[in-house]
């Protein structure tokens, strides 16, 4: 097994030229998600969430919005996203196998 070097200093993150985090999603998390949290960071994990029920998988372009809206950076969002197994940074399958081996 060896490591695969990335040059991430070089690295073109793929953008679109609309938001994933349109105004109406923002409105929500406004009005529903924020209030419920005493820091903007307590309300990124449902916000993932609901990005990727969106979308399938939190784009790394979402994460710079999701970053951007919060008032975090986006190694905050990346760090929680990469972390946790269910949130998928990748495209995934239609569907997903999982096998328990104990």
């Amino acid at each position: 097994m060896s490591w695969t070097v990335k040059h991430s200093s070089t690295t073109k993150i793929p953008t679109r030229k609309e938001p994933y985090l349109t105004a109406k999603m923002q409105e929500h998390y406004r009005a529903e998600i924020l209030p419920r949290y005493a820091t903007s960071m307590g309300a990124l994990m449902p916000i993932l969430h609901d990005v990727q029920h969106h979308y399938g998988h939190i784009p790394y372009q979402s994460m710079i919005e999701i970053a951007k809206f919060l008032s975090i950076t986006p190694g905050d969002v990346l760090d929680t996203a990469s972390f946790y197994e269910e949130f998928h940074i990748e495209p995934v399958g239609k569907y997903v196998v999982g096998v328990c081996q104990s």
